[in-house]
C-alpha cells in the first residue's frame, strides 16, 4: 500500500466510506486547479471543473473550486511532476517505525531540498533477479511548499486525507468497477501522456509497479495527425515497447504482459490502436473514460467528455487512490 504523503502535515479526521462521495484536486506547474468529484458507489463522476491561477493565487482557486463539492468529502491532493522528484535507493535495514525517520538524512546528497524541509514518501519497488537488498522509490518536495495550502484546507476544515505525485497513480486506472486494480490478475502495460509531456510506461501488477521508465520524443504525440505518426513515430513507439517487453520478460524473468493499455487524448488513438493490432500486438486497447462519464451531474458547470477526461486523468485517478485506499484499509482491519 502506498502511504499518505500527507500524514505528516495533516490528521486523518474521516473515512471515505463515511461519506457519498470523494474528491481530487490536481495541481498543475501553470497555475491549473482541477477538481473532480466521484461518487463512492457507482464510481462516477458528480462534477468537474478546471481554473487557472494568476500567480501565486493557486490555494484561492483551490479554496474557491473546493466550495463545490459537500464539507465532509474525502480530499486528495495529486501533484503535477514539475513539483516533485522521483529517487531510489536501497531500503534501510530498520525497523519500519524508524524508515521514515532515516529517509530525510539519506536522501540529502540527491536532493538540493533541505534535509529539515523534506516532505517525502516511499513505496517498495518489486524485488528483481539476483537482487541483493530491497529497494524503495521515494517522492520527494518541499514541506515549505505546500504547508500554507494544508493549513488553509484545515482551518476551511476541508477532510484532507491523502497528496499524490501524479506518477504513482495511473495503475487506478486499471481496475473495473468495484474491483480494484491491485487485484487485477497479470501484468498490464500501460502507456500515459499528459499533454506537453513525454510518454510514460509503466508495467503494473497486482497494482505494483514493476518497470517505469518516460519514452523520450513522443511529448507531441496527441498533437499530429496519424498521417504524421506513420512518418517514423508509430515505428519508434513500437520498437520502445517490444525492447521493454523483452526487457520484462527476459531480465526480469516475468511472465508475458497480458495486455497494454493507451491513456491518450487523440482522435487518432483508434487508428494507433489498430496499428498496433496490425504490428502483432493483439492484446492492445485504450482505457475506456466513459465508463465514469454516465452520472455527470447535469448542473455542472462545465460538462465533461471523454476526451477532456484523458487528457486530465491524474484527477480521476487521484480520487480511485481514496476508494484503494479505503480498500485497503478495510482488508487489513
Amino acid at each position: 500500500m502506498i502511504k499518505a504523503l500527507i500524514r505528516t502535515l495533516t490528521a486523518r479526521t474521516g473515512k471515505a466510506r463515511a461519506a457519498g462521495s470523494v474528491a481530487a484536486v490536481y495541481l498543475q506547474a501553470d497555475g491549473t486547479v482541477q477538481l473532480l468529484q466521484l461518487d463512492v458507489v457507482s464510481q462516477q463522476v458528480l462534477q468537474w471543473h478546471s481554473q487557472t491561477a494568476a500567480n501565486g493565487q493557486q490555494t484561492e482557486v483551490v479554496l474557491q473550486l473546493l466550495d463545490a463539492i459537500p464539507a465532509a468529502t474525502p480530499l486528495c491532493l495529486v501533484l503535477a511532476s514539475e513539483f516533485y522528484q522521483l529517487v531510489q535507493l536501497d531500503k534501510p535495514a530498520l525497523a519500519a517505525n524508524e524508515v521514515m525517520q532515516a529517509l530525510p538524512w539519506l536522501v540529502k546528497e540527491l536532493s538540493d531540498i533541505p534535509a529539515e524541509d523534506l516532505l517525502l514518501d516511499y513505496l517498495d519497488v518489486p524485488a528483481q533477479p539476483n537482487q541483493q537488498q530491497s529497494r524503495i522509490q521515494l517522492v520527494l518536495t518541499a514541506r515549505s511548499r505546500w504547508l500554507p495550502l494544508c493549513q488553509a484546507l484545515q482551518r476551511r476544515r476541508i477532510n484532507l486525507l491523502n497528496m499524490q505525485p501524479e506518477e504513482w497513480l495511473a495503475r487506478n486506472l486499471l481496475g473495473t468497477g468495484a474491483k480494484p486494480a491491485a487485484d487485477q490478475s497479470g501484468a498490464v502495460m500501460l502507456l500515459s501522456h499528459l499533454p506537453g509531456q513525454e510518454l510514460s510506461l509503466q508495467i503494473v501488477k497486482q497494482g505494483m509497479v514493476f518497470f517505469s521508465r518516460k519514452l523520450r520524443g513522443f511529448n507531441r504525440l496527441d498533437q499530429y495527425d496519424f498521417a504524421e505518426l506513420q512518418q517514423g513515430m508509430l515505428d519508434n513507439l513500437l520498437l520502445e515497447v517490444q525492447r521493454s517487453l523483452d526487457y520484462f520478460e527476459g531480465q526480469l524473468r516475468q511472465p508475458p504482459v497480458k495486455e497494454i493499455l493507451f491513456i491518450l487524448a487523440s482522435t487518432t488513438l483508434p487508428a494507433i490502436v489498430q496499428y498496433f493490432a496490425s504490428n502483432g500486438f493483439s492484446q492492445v486497447r485504450s482505457v475506456n473514460f466513459s465508463r465514469w462519464l454516465s452520472a455527470v451531474s447535469a448542473s455542472s458547470a462545465t460538462t465533461l467528455t471523454a476526451a477532456e477526461l484523458a487528457s486530465c486523468w491524474p484527477v480521476l485517478a487521484g480520487a480511485l487512490e481514496l476508494l484503494q485506499q479505503e480498500v485497503s484499509d478495510e482488508t487489513q482491519s
